[in-house]
């Protein structure tokens, strides 16, 4: 009974406060043009003689005048930390939290069960060392009286989040340890369905209960070497041998490696390898180490990323996808291939509402895959289509992935967007003139032409959707909201067409989604949090500065740099998602980037590029996966029906590379330098 009610409050706490958070900030924004709107709509009403309203108005005004909200950024911000510290906790239990698993599945069932044990243990151990930090933070906090600057809270209480949310997590860990041990089985929370599907598309792979047998050579190297990394780290603060300041770097990136092909969260490998680093090779206080766990959230840009996700959501089960499919094929569906051009423009469409590559494949695909196989396309060149042309939901903004790396590098998410639209176009009419070739060459069906009238009411019923790109690109450009407004405007709007104008959604759905994007949510946002103090390592042991100078020095330029850059994020992309990759390398590769005289926007869509591609390959190309689960088609079928699209993505690539205008001239135009 204990540990119901403890997971239904965790529940309804981090969607309790997602959804506080976006409504603060959509009344905030409002406060801030509604009390200028009143008084000149009240002088409009009065030299045009209307009666009673202007006085109304004017009250108003005063009214709205007096009503301070400067509080609210900060209130939302500290809400969004302790929603990321609990949803963490959450996220364990439901199986959120991503991991580098490749070489686990290679294990037998027995080997790979002492393995995944190992994992979790270490999750208890970091996040109980993080949970003991947080207390003792609280407790000079509560000794120094320190109070929040807008809200002048205890800053005791704000900081309670870390050992409560950590020790929750903390015993998470050990339950599910508890609960794989007795019966073999993980907790799954599948991409898809945590992106809007209502069932898992595929199920966790784990070792059965009555397994037996002991460790195989590869499952005793992966539980060995981090531990063996640690033990000469140890020996080195016990003196009892030195390691010379060359090796420090080896050995950071070493043990992060060795940790996450252990499977265990990419989030406590970055966690684990920040403190084993500094209890024995540094002399930083741990107090800081709580202290960046903290502050690592405490930016109001980041706030964007959840409230993106949370609009997407909505979107997805608000039938905003299947009116822009409507759209997609009154405009193109009577060209070879039809149905499967209007998923690549489809695909676009939704790209521009939800920011989220495996959200575009569910919205789009589960409707269009069907279509496409009744009318008699090939299942694989349907799948195909859908798979790569969902990977434009990171590129065409908004974009989560820009955001991520906006954050971690300290640019400008609105040049980042507004550069992310003429290259999203360009990649869109690829993938699309791909797809009619193969369709041409195969003599696939077409659709008969639509009339006006007829893309007439398809526009007309899908603008209520279309209009969010406005809200969302043209409220960053014109300066009316920043893009963490943009954001939590178009969460609030995306509920009201689903829920008001589209009616799709019911209000009983609603927590649902919520706590839905919260769990998404806090898993990237933990992953930001220790990549924050990942970072802090890096700037700490000076090894971008010292990367970049070597480079500078063997005479790399920018065009070699790139190619290196492109290379290994496409082999990043072949075990880690794109939020790990972007929040992990863009850190370490940006100052080098930015020494070789490459634009930092340039750099951001390269990476953005890159994750596209990630995203649709194997072995953990999520776009993949979510499209397998629709088509239920194996991943091996899958991975051989995208080739001719993948190709082309990576022709793409090299135009974006080695062509920086195509990023470059919009934002120029639109006078953003």
């Amino acid at each position: 009974m204990v540990g119901r009610v403890l997971d239904h409050l965790e529940e309804w706490l981090i969607a309790a406060l997602i959804a506080a958070a976006t409504a603060l900030i959509f009344v905030a924004v409002l406060h801030r043009y509604g009390t200028g709107a009143s008084i000149d709509l009240a002088k409009w009403l009065a030299a045009n003689g209307v009666p009673v309203l202007p006085a109304v108005l004017r009250g108003l005004y005063f009214w709205l005048s007096g009503l301070d909200l400067s509080w609210a950024q900060e209130l939302c911000i500290y809400m969004f930390i302790w929603m990321a510290k609990f949803g963490a906790a959450y996220g364990v239990r439901t199986g959120i939290h991503v991991g580098v698993d490749v070489l686990v599945n290679l294990l037998s069932p027995a080997s790979r069960k002492y393995v995944i044990l190992f994992s979790l243990f270490c999750g208890a151990l970091f996040t109980g060392i993080v949970a003991a930090f947080g207390g003792r933070f609280v407790d000079e906090m509560f000794l120094t009286g320190q109070r929040s600057n807008d809200l002048e809270a205890p800053m005791w209480i704000v900081y309670l989040t870390l050992p409560l949310g950590s020790g929750l997590m903390c015993f998470r860990f050990l339950q599910v340890a508890w609960w794989y041990y007795r019966t073999g089985k993980l907790p799954h929370h599948d991409v898809a369905h945590v992106e809007g599907m209502t069932d898992a598309l595929h199920p966790a792979e784990s070792a059965p209960a009555e397994a037996r047998g002991g460790l195989t050579p590869l499952g005793t190297i992966l539980i060995l070497v981090p531990l063996l990394i640690v033990a000469v780290c140890v020996a080195h603060a016990s003196g009892l041998v030195v390691l010379p300041h060359s090796l420090r770097a080896v050995i950071v990136f070493a043990l992060l490696l060795a940790l996450m092909l252990t499977g265990m969260p990419v989030s406590i490998a970055l966690g684990l390898t920040v403190l084993a680093f500094m209890f024995t090779l540094t002399d930083v206080r741990t107090e800081s180490v709580a202290l960046k766990l903290f502050t690592g959230l405490e930016s109001f840009e980041i706030m964007a990323v959840p409230f993106f996700i949370l609009a997407g959501n909505f979107l997805t089960h608000g039938g905003v996808a299947r009116r822009m499919i409507d759209f997609a094929t009154a405009m193109v569906g009577h060209w070879y291939g039809g149905l499967a051009l209007s998923g690549v423009l489809a695909c676009a469409l939704f790209a521009a509402v939800s920011g989220s590559s495996p959200a575009t494949v569910v919205a789009i695909g589960s409707v269009i895959l069907p279509a496409m196989v009744a009318q008699g396309f090939p299942k694989r060149f349907g799948a195909g289509v859908i798979t790569t042309s969902g990977s434009l939901g990171i590129l065409i903004p908004p974009s989560i992935p820009m955001v991520l790396y906006a954050v971690a590098t300290n640019s400008s998410v609105g040049k980042l967007f507004i550069a992310g639209i003429l290259p999203g176009i360009v990649m869109a009419t690829m993938l699309g003139m791909t797809t009619f070739y193969r369709a041409w060459r195969n003599n696939y069906p077409r659709l008969p032409k639509a009339s006006l009238v007829e893309r007439m009411r398809t526009f007309r019923e899908s603008i209520w959707g279309l209009f969010l790109i406005v809200i969302v690109i043209g409220g960053i450009y014109t300066g009316v909201f920043t893009p963490t407004e943009a954001a939590a405007m178009s969460a609030v709007y995306a509920f009201f067409i689903a829920v008001f104008v589209y009616k799709d959604l019911k209000l009983s759905d609603v927590p649902r989604v919520l706590l839905s994007s919260a769990n998404l949510s806090a898993m990237i946002l933990y992953i930001i949090t220790n990549a924050v103090l990942f970072s802090f390592l890096m700037t700490y042991e000076n090894i971008p500065q010292a990367l970049a100078q070597w480079m500078i020095d063997q005479g790399l330029g920018w065009i070699a740099f790139l190619l290196v850059v492109n290379i290994l994020l496409l082999l990043a992309g072949n075990v880690m998602e794109p939020s790990s990759i972007i929040l992990i390398m863009a850190p370490i590769l940006f100052p080098v980037a930015v020494k070789l005289g490459i634009n930092p926007v340039h750099f951001g869509i390269l990476m953005t590029v890159n994750m596209e591609v990630g995203l649709c390959h194997p072995p953990v190309g999520l776009n993949l996966y979510v499209a397998s689960g629709i088509a239920r088609m194996g991943i091996t079928e899958l991975t051989v029906a995208v080739w001719p699209w993948l190709m082309t993505m990576l022709v793409f690539l090299g135009i974006v590379t080695y062509w920086p205008d195509l990023s470059l001239w919009l934002p120029a135009v639109l006078g953003m330098r």
